[in-house]
């Protein structure tokens, strides 16, 4: 039998995404309204590995969400395998900037305690919404689908390095591998020419799932020649730049060494940390796909120069 009124708090507890005092705003009204809520640590996780409670959770009467951008909750939800309905569902976005006015608009009543008297910006007695992160964690970074905004252009399977993307029986894009997408990198989103993909953990928006501003995405042609650009020797400045002494450092005065690697740092967001922690799994991936890249735009070129 499905549940009547559900009420879901998403604590983003892999990123300070949100503040410390509107998750403390927002626990205090649920509270002071008296509803019942369920609270999870990561929503984004919890779709990705596809918890069946999204499912029961999505065939509600009614549901309300706590979280973050409308636009990435509803296809985090589709991507977990449980599509939500467009009724009955109410978004309270946490990293809006009108939040208190989602919840006076939801009747709550606000605290006036201040969030300095509490450990961690919650209330005291909710211990058990203390979540434990523990090194080692897996942080549930990886891109969603906006398939309304989706063309099916298929850049983001091919510019992807790490297998995150893979094609549906009807030749969809679809994300089967998120685990192996590389923490903070967003830069197939920064390739879609439609501002599809979502990174529902990235700062800044439309890439967050915020809105799309269609005047300001007139020029998406600027994504398609980026792309281009790029797709020659990509996967050449990687494998240079991931050896022995020339591998990237996480710390500061990383030199850039190429035209390309400062695209792809500064372009398309790639953290440089990325690039240096590349597996030998991944970079024998990276020169399987430089290969066939070779063949295909340089027809008759041997493919057997030096990658290794």
């Amino acid at each position: 039998m499905p549940e009547r009124n559900v009420t879901i708090y998403c604590d983003c507890a892999h990123y300070q995404l949100i503040g410390d005092s509107a998750k403390w705003e927002v626990l205090s009204a649920i509270k002071g309204s008296g509803t019942e809520f369920k609270a999870v640590p990561d929503l984004c996780r919890m779709c990705a590995e596809r918890d069946p409670a999204l499912q029961r959770w999505a065939g509600a009467e009614s549901l309300r969400i706590f979280a973050c951008y409308p636009r990435a909750v509803r296809w985090l939800f589709r991507a977990g395998g449980a599509p939500l309905r467009e009724a009955g569902v109410e978004f309270v976005n946490m990293r809006a900037a009108g939040l208190k006015f989602q919840i006076s608009n939801l009747a709550f009543e606000i605290h006036n305690s201040k969030p300095q008297e509490r450990e961690l910006n919650l209330p005291s007695e909710d211990s058990d919404l203390k979540f434990e992160i523990r090194e080692g964690d897996w942080v549930p970074w990886f891109p969603v689908i906006d398939y309304d905004r989706c063309e099916s252009c298929k850049r983001c399977l091919d510019f992807c390095l790490f297998g995150v993307y893979e094609l549906s029986g009807d030749d969809k894009v679809e994300v089967r591998n998120p685990a192996n997408c590389k923490t903070n990198c967003p830069a197939c989103a920064k390739t879609c020419p439609n501002s599809a993909i979502i990174f529902p953990k990235y700062s800044d928006g439309p890439i967050n799932g915020d809105e799309v501003d269609e005047q300001a995405s007139q020029g998406q042609g600027a994504k398609a020649d980026l792309a281009d650009l790029l797709s020659g020797d990509i996967y050449d400045t990687i494998r240079k730049h991931s050896r022995g002494a020339k591998r990237f450092s996480a710390g500061a005065g990383v030199k850039q060494e190429s035209s390309t690697l400062k695209e792809l740092q500064e372009k398309l967001d790639i953290p440089p940390e990325v690039l240096a922690s590349l597996s030998p799994a991944e970079m024998a991936g990276i020169r399987e796909k430089a290969g066939k890249k070779r063949s295909t735009n340089e027809p008759g070129k041997a493919e057997s120069e030096d990658y290794e």
